[in-house]
């Protein structure tokens, strides 16, 4: 864990602006989950994610859309993160993490030099450009694939339709018991002849 923990204070090293946003939630024990990585701890004066004991009273957990989302470069899906605990807490430390970008180029700038770090990152942007844009394509279309053709994913709308119909559903069948109970009352309450 204690590896995990030192490779996320890693990323907040390049964004002493995002640390300084997770200070305000000191003391606070969170976790991070994106299978098979997960990171926990509590959360220091300075910003940083430090071990701790205890299970953590918010943890975000990321569906591998979240980092396709983030390789294509467009916002992830409400549905590929999940709130768990303290919900406040889980969205507002959510908000600042999605701030976190990994700046490889300053890594590598350590190891070979600026110059050729730089070079590294243009040859990959130009390399890898157009294959996340069509990348990110087929993600899209696949997913839809599955929300329309073969209908393995709903829709949300027709999720939310389904959940309005069950819901009126069961308010009519609860009005047509009381009513049922009214009239059996009443004729019980008959004298008969």
């Amino acid at each position: 864990m204690r590896l995990r923990i030192a490779a996320f204070n890693h990323l907040l090293n390049q964004h002493p602006a995002i640390r300084a946003d997770l200070a305000l939630y000191a003391g606070r024990r969170i976790g991070i989950v994106l299978p098979p990585l997960d990171v926990q701890g509590v959360i220091t004066d300075d910003g940083w994610l430090a071990a701790c004991d205890g299970a953590p009273e918010a943890i975000l957990r990321l569906k591998h859309g979240v980092a396709l989302a983030q390789v294509s470069g467009r916002a992830p899906d409400l549905a590929d993160v999940q709130l768990e605990g303290d919900s406040d807490l889980a969205a507002n430390v959510g908000r600042i993490v999605r701030q976190l970008r990994w700046d490889a180029t300053e890594d590598l700038s350590r190891v070979v030099g600026d110059v050729a770090a730089q070079r590294v990152q243009g040859m990959l942007r130009g390399l890898l450009g157009i294959k996340g844009e069509i990348g990110g394509r087929l993600l899209g279309n696949w997913l839809e694939h599955l929300r329309e053709e073969s209908p393995l994913l709903a829709r949300k709308d027709s999720v939310e339709q389904f959940v309005l119909a069950v819901d009126t559903l069961r308010d009519d069948s609860e009005r047509l018991e009381k009513r049922l109970a009214r009239l059996e009352a009443l004729a019980q309450a008959q004298p008969r002849h």
